[in-house]
Formats: structure tokens, sequence, C-alpha cells
């Protein structure tokens, strides 16, 4: 239908949109930045600390409950919601972050390149959830339709917000031991990278996701105005 589609729109108006996302909540987008790199970092300074999977795991609980949240906050000030009272949203959108997040994840594993492509085509999965209040299967598959012929310029703009995360690992690789307690200030600052990343990119896809809800168009340009 007519509603399928997006509007027409290049990597730098994603990431101009990006920009004017977080700033309806730039709250929330500190908190959770926070919440997920001062614990982790915490964690790996302690004596008997280090990388341990553990982290990763406790930082993937709170990013996942903090996209939910930040999802859903953007899309109500940015007049994109259309699900509030939508039961069974919470669990849809578990549901969608673990089988795509494994599916991404095999993909890079692989080869880069197609863990990008099925990033770029489900970037939006998530707000089709929280802001539409559809299942799993239909978020991921409105997804890729909406995002037909836009995987570069989708692609390019998550390589963008990804710099952090690249950085991240940079930082790791020569500062960070492999055993035992990190130093602080290396550990502070990868952590603060990655997840400055993380953040940007639930952000990211509710940017996405704005050029392909048409209905709410006006409203848009008056916010962003």
């Amino acid at each position: 239908g007519e509603g399928d589609g997006m509007e027409d729109f290049d990597t730098s108006m994603i990431l101009r949109r990006t920009g004017e996302m977080v700033r309806l909540a730039p709250g929330a987008a500190l908190i959770f930045w926070l919440a997920l790199a001062l614990p982790t970092t915490a964690l790996s300074v302690l004596p008997g600390g280090g990388s341990d999977a553990r982290f990763a795991f406790v930082g993937g609980i709170i990013g996942i409950f903090g996209q939910f949240i930040v999802s859903g906050r953007v899309a109500r000030r940015a007049g994109l919601m259309q699900a509030d009272n939508v039961p069974g949203r919470a669990r849809s959108y578990a549901l969608l972050s673990i089988v795509s997040g494994l599916a991404i994840l095999l993909g890079i594993f692989l080869l880069v390149l197609p863990g990008l492509y099925l990033l770029a085509r489900w970037s939006i999965g998530v707000p089709i959830v929280v802001a539409e209040g559809k299942g799993m299967g239909a978020a991921l598959g409105g997804s890729w339709t909406r995002t037909r012929g836009k995987a570069v310029p989708i692609c390019l703009a998550f390589l963008v917000v990804g710099t952090g995360l690249v950085a991240s690992v940079v930082l790791d690789l020569f500062l960070i031991p492999e055993y035992g307690p990190a130093p602080p200030v290396p550990m502070l600052a990868s952590n603060l990278l990655a997840y400055g990343s993380t953040v940007l990119s639930w952000f990211l896809a509710m940017a996405i996701y704005s050029f392909s809800a048409r209905e709410a168009s006006p409203q848009l340009e008056q916010i962003f105005a």
C-alpha cells in the first residue's frame, strides 16, 4: 500500500534526524548511557575483574530494557506512537531483540556484509513493535518491506554511529590487559565510546522509522522545524 514505502532520504538526512530524535529525549539517553558504561567499568577495574562474560550479559539486559523505554519515549514525543495500550509489546520486543540480534551477529561473524545488510533491513523492527504494537514476525516483515532499496544509506548511517564501538575495540586492544583488573581511565573511555554507539543506534532506528511514518509527517515537520 501507499504507507509501505519510505520518504526519500540519504545518509546525512538520517544522521540529522537522529540528532533531532536525541533532542526529544536527552535525559533518557544520558541515563541509559551512564547506566550501561559505569557499572561495566566498575566491575572491570575491581580486583578479580576483567572482561567477564557476566558483565556483557548485564550490559545486554540493561540495553534491551533501555531501548524499549527510550524508543517509546521518542515515539511519543515525535507524535509517532500509535500503540500505547497494545498488550504484549514488551514480549514481542524481547523476542525480536533476541532473534534479530542473533541473526545479525551470525551474519557479521560469518561475513561482515550479510550482517550489516540484515541490520539495515531489520533496522526499524523495534520501532514498529514499540510504536505500532505489531508482533515479532510482522515487525521484521514490515521493516524488510519499508527499507527496500534503502540498505546502503541505512548501512552507512549505522557505520557512522558505530564509530564509537570501533574506537572502543581499538582502545581495548592497545590499552587493556587480557587478564586481571583493567586500568580505570582507558576502561571508562572504552565503555563510554562503545555504549555511546549503542544508545545512538536506538535513536538512529527511530530516525529511520520516522521516514516511513507518512501519516505522522505533518506533525514531525512541526516538531523538527
